[in-house]
């Protein structure tokens, strides 16, 4: 499955899109770009340097004149919320290059590729451990935080989050006693 969502006049579609890609079907020079934008923005951060990640199953990015103006990635995987298992779309490094910012190009991205979660991934929610200053970001689309433990799995020992955790549901809102990853984080 791969996706290309043009927007505008065929000229303007030419100019802007976004692409949904495999990560393991990314040019290797589009994910040293990526990974460039990645270290740039998280590399200096404790928590990310010590923790194992894990990969990605798809990479979505906006362009706009053939230049990467924001992008994430989704880890696909089954977790356990309470007692029962959930498939997740797991949100990993929303980031959009300092040149870009506040231009809407994070908010249209993540509001246009919202189906992708639910329709043609067919998951339960979204998921994303954000940082304080994002959650009011995150909130104005729909995402809302939980507050509960959440474990994880680094070098095969289980580790608790000690970060936040938000959620995109269709449904009503959930408020979950205890959250397992089933693996790596993202």
């Amino acid at each position: 499955m791969s996706f290309i969502t043009s927007y505008g006049n065929l000229e303007s579609s030419l100019k802007k899109m976004i692409e949904i890609k495999k990560y393991n079907e990314l040019s290797e020079e589009v994910k040293n770009q990526l990974n460039s934008y990645i270290e740039d923005e998280f590399g200096h951060i404790a928590i990310v340097k010590e923790t194992e990640w894990a990969a990605p199953n798809w990479t979505i990015i906006y362009y706009d004149n053939l230049q990467i103006v924001t992008f994430y990635n989704i880890v696909e995987r089954e977790i356990t919320i309470d007692t029962k298992n959930y498939r997740v779309s797991g949100i990993n490094n929303l980031i959009t290059p300092k040149e870009f910012r506040g231009m809407g190009y994070a908010s249209k991205i993540l509001k246009e590729t919202e189906n992708l979660i639910f329709e043609d991934l067919k998951c339960d929610m979204g998921v994303l451990l954000c940082a304080d200053d994002l959650i009011p970001f995150y909130e104005k689309l729909h995402w809302y935080q939980i507050d509960c433990p959440v474990y994880f799995e680094q070098s095969n020992v289980e580790k608790l989050w000690k970060g936040n955790i938000m959620v995109l549901t269709r449904d009503e809102k959930m408020n979950p006693d205890k959250i397992e990853l089933n693996g790596l984080p993202w």
